[in-house]
């Protein structure tokens, strides 16, 4: 503290032609035109980020409750974009030996690998360009490191969204994420790496870390660490259309019909065999949402 304090007195006395161009800690500047960003879609984030929006060539770190809470809506208009001009993404999903995620009854590894796969019909109706999507299997914790880093090292890659394996501990993750920080700065790359909320309070040299949560209505964003002083209070992003957070319509319960006019008691169908069933199929249609619809018996 000393040192640097002593430090003033020399940059003041070199003369006021320095000072601009030096960045104190307390400053936050939003419009940094030093940065290459690539607007997020959402006016209220990219108010409250450097550059307002995703910047080019640096760790973005995103920490989540648990998945699936609009986490991949955020980045879709940022997919897009790098979409439109041509560049390529590199998904590296999460590994399921060593994550330490618990398997559902009856579930196998590789099964619960697959789920993990993102559903090509709703990147394709978000504009992007699925031929240009690299989509990264990792067996093992090792096997997902190396993916991420070659990765990074490819000199027309676009984005980078990565989840990142659990190491040995604390350590093995700043380290990790250490080595992805550095070559995320060799290119322009964006580069998003998705960890669980719990990783928090550990320390990143990530250049922005944000932590996702969920609300019933909107995803809560709460900017953890930024260039500049800290955001205190969360930016509320409608993710996925209003309409979707409408509460159920109750189902009201049928008024009893006189007997004389009551329908002939129906003779209980036998057991359906869950085999006999239609199959379900997700389906995303514009401006509609998904919905699960049965397939036809044509079919």
């Amino acid at each position: 503290m000393r040192a640097a304090t002593a430090l003033v007195p020399l940059l003041q006395a070199a003369g006021s032609g320095i000072l601009p161009h030096l960045w104190h800690g307390d400053q936050w500047s939003p419009a940094d035109t030093r940065l290459d960003c690539t607007p997020t879609g959402h006016a209220e984030l990219d108010h409250e980020l450097p550059g307002h929006g995703w910047a080019h060539g640096q760790l973005v770190e995103l920490l989540l409750d648990h998945p699936g809470i609009g986490e991949l809506g955020l980045l879709m208009p940022a997919l897009a974009s790098a979409s439109r001009a041509a560049r390529t993404c590199v998904w590296v999903l999460p590994c399921q030996a060593g994550s330490g995620a618990p398997l559902q009854p009856g579930q196998s590894a590789a099964a619960a690998a697959g789920d993990a796969l993102p559903y090509a019909p709703a990147l394709a109706e978000a504009g992007i360009d699925l031929t240009r999507n690299i989509f990264v299997k990792p067996l093992t914790v090792r096997e997902s490191g190396w993916a991420l880093e070659q990765s990074l090292r490819a000199a027309h890659l676009g984005v980078l969204i990565g989840w990142l394996p659990q190491g040995a501990g604390s350590d093995a993750d700043f380290r990790s994420l250490r080595r992805l920080h550095l070559l995320a700065q060799r290119n322009r790359a964006l580069v998003f790496i998705l960890r669980g909320a719990c990783h928090a309070t550990a320390p990143s040299p990530a250049a922005l870390r944000l932590h996702l949560q969920h609300d019933g209505q909107h995803l809560q964003v709460r900017v953890l660490k930024r260039r500049g002083r800290p955001l205190i209070e969360p930016v509320a992003l409608q993710i996925h259309p209003a309409r979707w957070n409408r509460p159920p319509v109750p189902v009201t319960a049928a008024v009893p019909a006189p007997a004389a006019l009551a329908a002939p008691k129906a003779v209980a169908a036998p057991a359906a065999n869950p085999a006999s069933l239609p199959q379900i199929v997700r389906a995303l249609s514009p401006g509609a949402g998904w919905f699960a619809q049965p397939v036809p018996s044509g079919l």
